[in-house]
């Protein structure tokens, strides 16, 4: 994938931009005069931290002309920004905002358009059962090859999310069925433990696809049926970023190939991964013994301390101002931990 650099180092090779999906309305509730859920409001605060790149909607710019697009991502470009742009739906029954989202990106001078399959969260497909999953992810093959025609046309890859729904090898297995060279997967480092995987054991699987990363962390928090997960910045939670995105940036290389990511601190409520009931489990393909292990593992090591409160500032129903705070705490203090380890430049590139 094209990649926008920002500064040469050797101390790292991904482009790290900011998604859009780290914030909440909390800003825009606030009265605040940058909001991240504008595309130039993300796109001022993506600069602040010298992030290479801004990831958004593509119904942001539904409205807007074709020229607008195009001037919006010139100006990115100038600025030696990329953009990325999200979309998702039920495609089994209409695959026309992916199809929309490409042409979005395809104005935007977008490379990519990251996309979600379901509305599943914390791995639990109980309501589908085993036989209507397969049947749900088998109806979207069809729709999917008539969406990657389209994207193959203007050079625009699709990143299917692990949007808490999907594990490794039911990614692996839609995107050969799919057989595209442009579709593959927006790895969201945080959300394989929502599927009972660790993110080295999902990055080993799905490398040979992959198009984009989510940076995200989360801080675990027990229970009598699992573990709840919560945001939190990167490097205060469970994901080894040095170890991850070393493992990344070694088989990238190998391959002769590039990668760009995107903080992305997701979901503002936490989610209860319910890894202990043998039900949970009925959904998933049989996989090696060994993965679920090595995630219950990490998660148990990761565990805080049973009488710390596991809610976030928007669960208490805080005020729309420390919610937006706590938001941009957030990813300062991510930024801060990727350059302390090195991942991205130790002097801001702000403009």
């Amino acid at each position: 994938m094209p990649s926008c650099d920002l500064t040469e180092s050797d101390s790292y090779s991904m482009n790290i931009g900011l998604c859009a999906w780290s914030f909440t309305s909390s800003h825009a509730e606030a009265g605040r005069a940058l909001n991240p859920h504008d595309p130039d409001g993300l796109r001022r605060l993506a600069q602040q931290h010298g992030l290479a790149a801004i990831e958004g909607a593509s119904a942001w710019f539904a409205d807007w002309s074709q020229e607008r697009r195009q001037e919006f991502g010139a100006m990115l470009a100038a600025d030696g920004m990329g953009v990325f742009v999200d979309t998702g739906a039920d495609y089994a029954k209409d695959i026309s905002s992916l199809l929309t989202a490409i042409d979005v990106a395809a104005d935007i001078g977008a490379t990519l358009v990251r996309t979600t399959l379901s509305r599943v969260v914390e791995g639990d497909r109980r309501k589908f059962g085993r036989e209507g999953w397969v049947a749900h992810l088998n109806g979207l093959v069809e729709p999917l090859k008539r969406a990657m025609s389209h994207a193959d046309d203007h050079a625009i890859a699709v990143g299917i999310e692990n949007h808490q729904d999907l594990c490794s090898h039911e990614l692996v297995e839609l995107a050969e069925a799919v057989s595209s060279d442009g579709l593959g997967v927006t790895l969201d480092c945080g959300n394989t433990y929502a599927v009972g995987e660790t993110p080295e054991s999902f990055v080993t699987r799905i490398m040979p696809i992959l198009k984009h990363v989510h940076l995200k962390d989360y801080q675990v928090h027990p229970t009598n049926q699992g573990f709840r997960l919560k945001r939190c910045p990167l490097g205060e939670g469970i994901v080894d970023w040095v170890q991850l995105l070393g493992q990344i940036d070694a088989r990238t290389a190998a391959s002769g190939t590039s990668v760009a990511g995107c903080i992305e601190l997701g979901a503002s409520t936490t989610r209860h991964i319910r890894i202990f009931n043998e039900d949970w489990w009925g959904t998933f393909p049989d996989r090696p013994f060994h993965e679920g292990l090595n995630a219950i593992a990490d998660l148990h090591r990761a565990a805080r301390p049973a009488d710390e409160d596991w809610r976030t500032p928007h669960e208490r129903e805080e005020s729309a101002l420390l919610r937006a705070d706590y938001e941009l705490e957030q990813i300062r203090r991510s930024v801060e931990h990727l350059r302390q380890v090195e991942l991205l430049p130790a002097v801001s590139t702000q403009r």
